[in-house]
């Protein structure tokens, strides 16, 4: 137990006084914070200004020209465009000339209100005026139609926009709320994993090619040198959590009442106990499990350079892992997803995403919740046995499956 604490504190202090640990720790804790802040800062910025009076819109009446062959039209469009005089022409053959001249830009010659020519000179992509006033004219042709009719556009716009009431009762998770976010955890320990674990190998391998494994072994039981190892790795990373967790918090407390809504039902309906229960569970133990297997890997390499290679398969594994969550995240009830949230090496990342958005039976907890804590058991005493056999073998890398037939042989003959 002794030894254990030794190599306990004497890891975790390295690994958590790093430069980029720190660094990197803080920049993420800061960017968390000022997205919770980014509703206030625009406050900020819209606090000191005044509503601003809207600009009418002259797509329509700067170097545009009308002709009207029913004088009683002019009145009707002119005020719904906000046409002057100078928009006015008296024929089609004046509104040609000024166009041939570069006066206007287009002219239009207006027959009725579902009828009506544009006239251009040249006319570049852009130009989209001839549709605008298509939708002018087709809303002051609707008004004119049910003005005849005795019918108001006040009536219209309110029966338009007559909304149908619906109550909704979930009697389950509701996934529209919570999938972004337990994606968003998800994908936490995705880094985590792929971080530490690297890690892990990477000081054991280093221990091995210094020579220091041979000091370290005569010393210390290589129980008690795992161990440590892989709980320094895994309180680091619990404390890199934390701290962005905490900034997390500090922003959504600050600030929530000025964020969207959504955003707010969509944390309240994710962050049940139930499911940190179960993320906190699964992320701990799967977490724990992986970085067994990476000290494992580590451990039967003998140069550093050596392990990008051996950890390889154990990537491809993760990566499968994370692939499989974002199936589960269209399907959760599927045959592949229930399947895959049993399976340890896949069940850290699928189950608690099922949790957030399906109701997992206690049942398929239960089964999968027991294998993966049986999973990393087993891999922390192959872990340490695979350390204990890779102190005597140096020299080439030898393969993670090759490396157990030879600790069993081992095992057989002692």
């Amino acid at each position: 137990m002794r030894n254990f604490k030794i190599v306990f504190g004497f890891e975790l202090k390295n690994q958590l006084a790093k430069k980029s640990v720190i660094v990197t720790t803080l920049l993420i804790m800061l960017a968390v914070f000022a997205l919770f802040n980014i509703p206030r800062i625009m406050n900020l910025f819209d606090s000191g200004k005044t509503d601003n009076v809207q600009q009418q819109d002259t797509t329509l009446t700067q170097d545009v020209g009308y002709v009207f062959a029913d004088q009683t039209l002019e009145p009707v469009v002119s005020g719904a465009l906000g046409l002057t005089q100078e928009n006015l022409y008296p024929s089609r053959d004046s509104l040609v000339q000024d166009l041939q001249n570069k006066k206007l830009t287009v002219g239009f010659v207006v027959n009725s209100l579902t009828n009506f020519e544009s006239v251009w000179q040249d006319k570049d992509l852009e130009s989209n005026q001839g549709t605008r006033l298509a939708e002018v004219m087709k809303e002051l042709y609707t008004s004119q139609k049910l003005s005849e009719m005795n019918v108001t556009m006040d009536q219209v716009a309110q029966i338009q926009t007559t909304q149908v009431e619906q109550v909704e009762t979930v009697m389950g998770k509701n996934s529209s709320n919570n999938v972004l976010l337990a994606f968003g955890l998800l994908f936490v320990v995705y880094i985590f994993v792929l971080i530490y674990g690297q890690v892990t190998s990477t000081i054991i391998a280093r221990e091995k090619d210094s020579k220091t494994m041979e000091l370290l072994i005569t010393s210390c039981k290589p129980s008690a040198l795992i161990l440590g190892k892989v709980a320094a790795s895994a309180v680091a990373a619990v404390v890199q959590i934390a701290g962005i967790a905490l900034a997390a918090f500090i922003g959504f407390q600050l600030n929530k009442h000025l964020l969207p809504p959504m955003l707010t039902m969509m944390l309240s309906g994710t962050l049940t106990r139930s499911y940190i229960l179960t993320y906190i569970f699964y992320s701990v133990v799967g977490y724990i499990m992986y970085l067994f297997l990476y000290a494992a890997l580590g451990s039967t390499v003998s140069k550093v350079e050596d392990v990008n290679n051996a950890t390889g398969f154990i990537q491809f594994i993760f990566i499968g892992g994370y692939l499989a969550a974002s199936f589960a995240m269209n399907m959760p009830s599927s045959g592949v997803a229930v399947v895959t949230s049993m399976i340890p090496f896949t069940s850290l990342m699928v189950m608690p995403l099922r949790s957030a958005i399906v109701t997992v039976p206690f049942w398929q907890h239960l089964v999968s919740g027991s294998l993966l804590l049986l999973t990393t058991v087993f891999l922390a005493v192959l872990s340490i046995k695979i350390y204990s056999w890779g102190t005597l073998n140096y020299g080439n890398k030898t393969g993670f499956f090759h490396a157990i037939k030879m600790t069993l042989k081992s095992e057989k003959r002692a």
